[in-house]
């Protein structure tokens, strides 16, 4: 059985929290049928695409987007927000499961 991305992404924040860093999730993916919503979200600044995570590590931000480690898809919005911080010298990558998210923030200590 191959974890949810939320069950990977619990791992993550559990070893955050063993680290003590800080970090906050976005809730870009919170799924509304209503218009209503869709357009306060737009004007409140929801975006398509941006990371689950953001962490501090040591005086750094790095920004992760989460994905099960097998049968997920990166969108295209995911790949231009990971560009684009990178070139915003923030660290950021896609991570396959837990292991790679946590290697990828220790990477960064």
């Amino acid at each position: 059985m191959i974890p949810t991305e939320a069950e990977e992404q619990a791992i993550v924040l559990q070893y955050c929290d063993l680290k003590g860093y800080k970090y906050f999730h976005v809730p870009n993916s919170t799924y509304t049928k209503s218009y209503k919503q869709k357009a306060f979200n737009w004007a409140q600044g929801v975006r398509r695409g941006v990371p689950d995570l953001f962490i501090i590590v040591g005086k750094k931000m790095i920004a992760i987007e989460m994905k099960r480690t097998r049968g997920s898809v990166t969108s295209p919005e995911q790949k231009q927000w990971i560009s684009n911080l990178n070139g915003a010298n923030v660290p950021a990558q896609v991570c396959k499961g837990a292991k790679e998210a946590i290697a990828f923030i220790d990477s960064h200590k």
